[in-house]
């Protein structure tokens, strides 16, 4: 099952501004996971069942792709769904995300499962952990469809909150800054 998921991702590897403030040497086609959704339906399934274990009220997902399995998730379990939305980085950083005003004051309390499709540098996941302990819940496990490079390692450093995934690939991601692509002249790929 692995191999297949992978494959839906349609991996090239090369030089990729990825939009968070990083740049990589794998990009994935996203948007090609979601274009049947009934293949992904086994797979949101081994996740939702890992995620039953930690009694979640809530999964939060950033309104990007890892939205749709995070809504996928939370009607498997029976939760509530949490979208967090995108908003520009300050100074250039990382692209952040924001909770909605009308959910903000609601979830005091509430244990949460942050989902994405895929989590490669964390930043994603990172700002929803942030947005979800500002506003009181206690966020208890991480998920992922796919794991990129030291994304395990990234989540255990920072959120210290248990991270399940289907399928992992190697990657690197460096910030903008610090792309040994960049220092090299590599141009960027187009994505």
């Amino acid at each position: 099952m692995e191999p297949e998921l992978i494959c839906l991702a349609h991996p090239r590897r090369g030089h990729f501004e990825l939009g968070t403030g990083y740049h990589g040497d794998l990009w994935l086609d996203l948007d090609a996971l979601f274009l049947r959704p009934a293949v992904l339906r086994t797979h949101v399934q081994r996740l939702a069942d890992l995620l039953a274990e930690h009694g979640i009220d809530a999964v939060c997902g950033p309104m990007t792709g890892g939205a749709f399995v995070a809504l996928a998730m939370a009607d498997l379990l029976g939760t509530a769904f949490l979208p967090a939305y995108s908003r520009p980085g300050q100074g250039g950083g990382p692209v952040g995300y924001r909770l909605p005003g009308s959910m903000r004051d609601m979830i005091g309390g509430w244990r949460v499962a942050i989902v994405d499709d895929a989590v490669n540098a964390a930043t994603a996941v990172q700002a929803c952990f942030r947005q979800l302990r500002d506003h009181g819940a206690v966020p208890v496990a991480v998920a992922s469809l796919l794991a990129l490079g030291p994304a395990d390692d990234i989540v255990a450093a920072t959120m210290e909150v248990p991270f399940y995934t289907v399928a992992t690939m190697r990657s690197q991601a460096w910030p903008t800054a610090d792309c040994p692509f960049c220092a090299c002249g590599t141009p960027l790929a187009p994505a």
